[in-house]
């Protein structure tokens, strides 16, 4: 019996054997008992750049753990089957939750998303196009970030004003899947994909908050590559779906990023 779904010939075996094994190398060489240490320590490595500020080390940690945040998706999708808003929703909110806080993103993005659920029947009624009702959404939610942050102020609660550096993307995002899904598979899967959605956001935001994971890629950004590799392995050996009948609803499609067409139902990239 073959083992995997039998998608990958040789040549893809081959190459991904080698996007898992040649960045493993480049780790191995940086070894201090070894010759080739002092030389890849200082020319693959990110440590010195991080040093230069804080912004460039919070940006370059930013960049290094959204692959991280790649793979633990990949694995509650495909290896244990569970269903989320999407493959993006949840590393985006574990960023947001970084720079806004979890209780704080929690409590405001609940709220933003409750919020563009119940004003999306009346776009929709009003017959407007994807891209305007997009849009309408995009305002409502900087107008309720405006809003917050002025309740902030006046009353002196500096937390609250950190609802500011919450991405306006990722809320109108989150929001619009929340709402799609409440229509077309009904609460019951909305609220389980979102609250799954979210737990795995805040699983990774405290990943992301290991100072001794930020220093592991920081040190060793070749890594980069063998987590691709991981991700195709997950595709193709590890798609199991071991807890999907905790799903409710049918399991049977994968989500799309894309809205459907609106005359052809096929989903489009914008």
């Amino acid at each position: 019996m073959a083992f995997g779904k039998g998608n990958l010939t040789r040549r893809h075996q081959l190459v991904l054997g080698l996007v898992l094994v040649l960045p493993l190398l480049v780790t191995l060489g940086k070894c201090s008992f070894l010759p080739t240490s002092g030389f890849l320590c200082r020319v693959v490595s990110l440590a010195e750049v991080a040093q230069m500020s804080t912004a460039m080390e919070h940006r370059l940690l930013y960049v290094l753990t959204v692959p991280l945040g790649a793979i633990l998706v990949v694995l509650c999708r495909l290896t244990l089957g569970i269903r989320i808003l999407g493959p993006f929703r949840s590393i985006l909110l574990a960023l947001s939750f970084r720079i806004a806080g979890i209780t704080l993103g929690l409590v405001f993005l609940i709220g933003v998303v409750a919020t563009i659920a119940s004003i999306r029947p009346t776009l929709k009624s009003m017959k407007l196009p994807y891209f305007a009702r997009v849009s309408v959404i995009l305002s409502l939610v900087a107008i309720i970030i405006v809003v917050t942050v002025i309740i902030g102020s006046v009353s002196g609660a500096r937390e609250i004003r950190n609802v500011a550096f919450f991405p306006v993307f990722v809320l109108c995002l989150v929001g619009d899947a929340f709402s799609r899904i409440l229509t077309k598979e009904g609460p019951r899967s909305a609220l389980w994909r979102a609250t799954m959605t979210i737990l795995i956001a805040v699983l990774l935001t405290w990943l992301f908050r290991i100072p001794a994971l930020q220093q592991l890629v920081l040190n060793y950004p070749e890594l980069l590559i063998t987590q691709i590799g991981c991700i195709v392995l997950i595709a193709e050996y590890l798609d199991l779906r071991l807890l999907s009948w905790m799903n409710p609803g049918a399991d049977d499609f994968e989500e799309s990023e894309d809205p459907p067409h609106p005359k052809s139902g096929i989903s489009l990239a914008a």
